[in-house]
Order: structure tokens, then sequence, then C-alpha cells
């Protein structure tokens, strides 16, 4: 969706969620029905969802098995059957992992539902599915809104809901790139932390070692902790700066930010492996260069990320950044890939 779409629903859902009575339909929501009465359903209507035509109250769920399931509120993209469920909670409750868990049994029998919604009214926890296993979800929401406290931002987010422009498949491609860039950096801290006997090989190795005995193992193995691992870290900073011949010291915000970037660039399927490598960065004083060809001329985007104010900048617009986070650049997915695609002549 254009960006001047996107900024005209957000102003127009900001509009109705300001001048929504959200304190006095709290007041009536004393139980999960009236929670989903007096909080969801308007929520929804917000976002252009109509009653009947687009959703539906105690949808009966049916299991191979013959039990049927009771789901608190569904929405229909199509005629068939329901694409979003959504479990509600009793209003200023919090949302447990118990309330996730009953969420999440609905998937495990009914693949024709692709996001699930966990909510007390006021809270608003988006899930995928998990990208290991297709029955069920990742515990993890890709997506939150508070109606006590949510800014622009969230409410630009609240648009890929919208009824006149969701795409579901979209929404799920985004969900599954965060979840993907999640478990690389928890892989990757599985990986240094406490690390395997062919990790502790490889720096054996890369030590001009060739036979490793059990006492040098146990002492790499020893050596391989955070203190070590922040020196090698600055050592790659340095050396990354001397790459890019700028001379100017690369921060750890700033490399996060290149990482993600070139992950969601090299999970499109419109990008080869091979033209990847062309893609490398440039540090300058005041901002940070993601380019093609090691070419200033050929640049994807651009960082600045100063300790009080965080942005980026894709094909002359600028999007302001709360911090350098998985979440927050993917949402710039469509943007990046595109510009991306054109720098790289693809």
């Amino acid at each position: 969706m254009e960006k001047s779409k996107v900024v005209q629903i957000a102003k127009k859902i900001e509009k109705s969620i300001s001048n929504w009575d959200v304190k006095k339909a709290i007041a009536h929501s004393n139980d999960e029905a009236k929670t989903r009465d007096y909080l969801v359903e308007p929520f929804f209507k917000i976002l252009g969802y109509r009653e009947i035509d687009d959703y539906s109250h105690e949808y009966s769920l049916k299991h191979s098995k013959g039990v049927v399931k009771k789901v608190d509120m569904v929405i229909f993209l199509s005629k068939k059957e329901p694409s979003i469920l959504i479990e509600c909670k009793k209003a200023n409750g919090n949302l447990t992992n118990r309330h996730f868990e009953q969420l999440n049994k609905y998937y495990e029998f009914h693949k024709d539902s692709k996001i699930g919604i966990l909510t007390n009214g006021i809270q608003y926890q988006f899930y995928s599915r998990s990208i290991d296993g297709n029955k069920i979800l990742n515990p993890n929401p890709f997506m939150v809104f508070d109606l006590n406290n949510y800014n622009y931002y969230d409410v630009e987010n609240l648009v890929k809901f919208y009824r006149n422009s969701i795409d579901i498949k979209e929404i799920v491609e985004d969900a599954e790139e965060i979840y993907f860039l999640e478990k690389f950096e928890e892989g990757l801290f599985k990986t240094l932390h406490k690390p395997s006997e062919e990790f502790i090989k490889l720096i054996f190795g890369n030590m001009g070692g060739k036979r490793m005995s059990k006492r040098v193992s146990d002492r790499i193995f020893e050596l391989v902790n955070s203190i070590s691992m922040s020196e090698a870290v600055e050592k790659i900073r340095l050396a990354e700066s001397k790459e890019s011949q700028s001379g100017v010291f690369t921060s750890a915000e700033e490399l996060r930010a290149f990482n993600i970037v070139k992950t969601i660039i090299a999970m499109s399927s419109k990008v080869k492996d091979n033209e990847l490598d062309r893609i490398s960065y440039r540090d300058y004083k005041g901002f940070f260069n993601i380019i093609v060809d090691n070419s200033s001329r050929k640049s994807i985007c651009s960082f600045k990320l100063l300790p009080n104010k965080k942005s980026v900048s894709i094909n002359n617009e600028s999007f302001n950044l709360d911090s350098v986070t998985v979440k927050e650049i993917t949402n710039y997915k469509r943007q990046l890939v595109s510009s991306a695609t054109k720098t790289l002549n693809i």
C-alpha cells in the first residue's frame, strides 16, 4: 500500500479511537462476553469490519474426532472459513500463558486460520503460526496494540488489519520474517553460550591447531565468554570500518541495523543469493548508509541513530524508529526490498 494511503487510514483510525469513550466501555466490561461486546467488537468496527458479513460470535470449530470448540469471535475474509480467531478475556485482567494456550488449541485442528488474536479488550496481541510447525502458533506476538498506551507508529501497524486493505498473506510473511530473525538471534546466542564441540574445533582450527586434546578443548570452552566475545566484536568493528574505508567507528547498533536489513532482503524471492554479496555499508559521521557495489551513489537506505532520535530513510522518505529492532525495521520490508531490487538492477 502506498505511504499516503497508509497515513490517510491511520489518521482515520486514530481519530476514531480518540473519540471513543474507552473508560466507559471498560466500566461495562465485567465479564468476557461484555468485554467482547463493549470493547473488542467496537475496536474491529473502527477497523472497518461489519457484523454478520465480516465477523461472528461463539463460532463452532469442529474437530476431526467430532469435538466442537467454541471461539469467542472470528473474522471472515471470505465466505468459507474464518481467517482470524479471537480469544477474549475479561477487561483489566492480565493476559497469561494459560490464555494463550486456549487460543493455541484452536490451531491444532483448524488449518484455515492464519492469525490469532488474544485480547482483554484493551491490549490486543497478534500471533501467527509457528515457522517450526504450522499446527500451532508462535508463542510470541508479532504485534501488540494497547488502547491505554499507543503512539502513531502503533496505529500505522494497525492499518495492516484494516478491512478494505487487509492482505493476510502479506501479514503472515511479515510475521514469519520477524520470527525468523528472532530465531536467528536465539540460535546465535545458543551457539556462543556454552559452545558445542564442533564450534570449539572451529576456533582451534582458526588458531592454527592440528590435534585437539581434552585439556585444550576445556581451555577454549572456558575462554568463550562475554569478555572474550566483546573483545572479538571490537576487532570485527575495526576490521569492518577499515573495509568500508570510511575511518568512522561503526557502532553495534549500526551493525545490527545492517544485519536486519540484509536478512530482510535475503528472504525476498526477488533477490538471488549471489546478489547479496554486492550489499555492504558505509559509515559516515551522522548517518549510516547501506549500499550496493560499495558505491555511495547506490544507496538502499540510510540510518540516523542518535541517542534521542532514530530514523531510516528509504527512497528519500524518512521513517522514525523507537529503537533498532527486528519488528520495527520489518515494518518497512516492502520499501526496503523495492529499493534493493531497484538499486541492484534486478
